[in-house]
């Protein structure tokens, strides 16, 4: 297998036609992206300031805090408004009249909360502003999410305080210190929402890692595109027959190949994260160099057997070269590179979350920004079974096609 593997890796070293694919390819879809993205970034949607109209009918002191914390913060201060109404059909009103939604916060809320009873913020979104009502959706039902869970755990520690002997005004004592401390110093400090400072030319709506990462899996999927291409050309010449005639079993011609092509992106990839990571030093930079190579291994190797399988149920070498080039871009769009997850509908998001692409992406910005290295054994375990599955299909393919 050893003189296969040389063999391989020589001849996509060697192929002219393979490194300018490799290189010329994902230029053209970052450029294409650049092209069709940077004038929707730049345009008015995103741009002008919108309104959201808010009856809010509890009167404690600590929901009138965080609600002017939320409008007063760096980063939501200079593009959302609130308007505050007087009741529902004002709301609606504001609605009809160009508010990107509205939302209903009812009285004793922050009572309810504090006697573990539940609390319902209603939210109508504007249907003529789909982008604003995502946003602002996405802003609140967070936000929902962090304030429920925090009072959860101080009902808790007050409950628990009780049932340790502390006095019960004592217990309420502290219970509304720690409660305000939280709150007003934690949740309503306007560096929670400020602005990271790192920002993509395309626009302020994701960060530069997001980008970063994005067209470096971009590059290496289309950059793995004319392994595809010679896979298929070996099966219509017959190579991978002659090899096979030569005593060579088909997992070895199948394993030299997949490695050979591993290694070929391999060094791609070395090369464009060396970049990426000496440009983001300049951002702050807080990667992970081990994280990076073992997350560059998983992928490398994922996208080989993916472009190999490609070219062993082609039958022609174009016909492989759109196929990859196709499930590339269907990969990238299931996996947030493209269109971020954000903005996907809830089912697709849930699904999404599980494919190779969206693991990498995720893996990539906390290696090379992040330094920590969550989920790198559930992408992994998702890296070896995707690479599994891919050759156990590959290997009848080579039996049936060449013999």
């Amino acid at each position: 297998m050893k003189k296969l593997f040389l063999i391989d890796i020589r001849r996509l070293l060697q192929n002219k036609t393979a490194i300018i694919i490799s290189l010329a390819v994902p230029v053209v879809i970052v450029a294409l992206i650049a092209v069709l993205v940077a004038p929707y970034f730049f345009s008015g949607v995103r741009t002008n300031n919108f309104s959201v109209a808010v009856w809010c009918e509890d009167d404690d002191p600590l929901t009138r805090s965080i609600l002017k914390g939320l409008i007063e913060s760096e980063s939501l201060g200079g593009l959302i408004s609130a308007k505050f109404v007087n009741g529902e059909s004002e709301g609606f009103a504001a609605v009809e009249n160009g508010a990107a939604a509205y939302v209903h916060i009812p009285d004793g809320m922050q009572d309810a909360l504090r006697s573990g009873g539940r609390a319902q913020i209603s939210y109508y979104g504007n249907r003529n502003m789909p982008l604003e009502d995502a946003l602002l959706f996405e802003t609140l039902n967070s936000g929902v999410k962090l304030v429920s869970h925090a009072q959860h755990a101080l009902n808790v520690l007050y409950f628990d305080s009780v049932g340790a002997g502390m006095d019960e005004s004592a217990a309420a004592a502290k219970f509304t210190d720690i409660t305000r401390i939280f709150f007003l110093s934690v949740l309503s400090r306007s560096s929670l929402y400020g602005d990271s400072g790192l920002t993509s030319p395309l626009g302020d709506a994701l960060p530069l890692q997001y980008y970063a990462v994005s067209f470096l899996i971009l590059f290496i999927g289309l950059g793995a595109i004319p392994i595809a291409g010679m896979t298929a050309d070996d099966h219509s010449t017959g190579l991978i027959h002659r090899q096979l005639l030569s005593g060579s079993a088909p997992v070895k011609c199948l394993a030299s190949r997949w490695l050979a092509g591993s290694l070929f992106l391999f060094m791609q990839y070395l090369i464009l994260s060396s970049a990426l990571c000496a440009i983001g030093s300049a951002s702050g930079f807080a990667g992970n160099a081990l994280l990076i190579l073992v997350s560059g291994l998983l992928l490398c190797s994922l996208v080989s057997i993916l472009m190999i399988l490609a070219g062993v149920v082609s039958r022609q070498s174009h016909f492989a070269v759109r196929f990859a080039f196709l499930g590339v871009l269907a990969l990238s769009l299931a996996g947030g590179l493209i269109v971020p997850s954000a903005y996907m509908p809830g089912i697709i998001r849930d699904i999404s979350y599980y494919t190779p692409f969206s693991f990498a992406l995720k893996l990539g910005i906390s290696g090379m920004f992040g330094g920590q290295a969550q989920g790198l054994a559930l992408f992994a375990g998702l890296c070896l079974a995707y690479i599994a599955a891919a050759f156990a299909l590959c290997v009848p393919a080579f039996q049936r096609r060449t013999n």
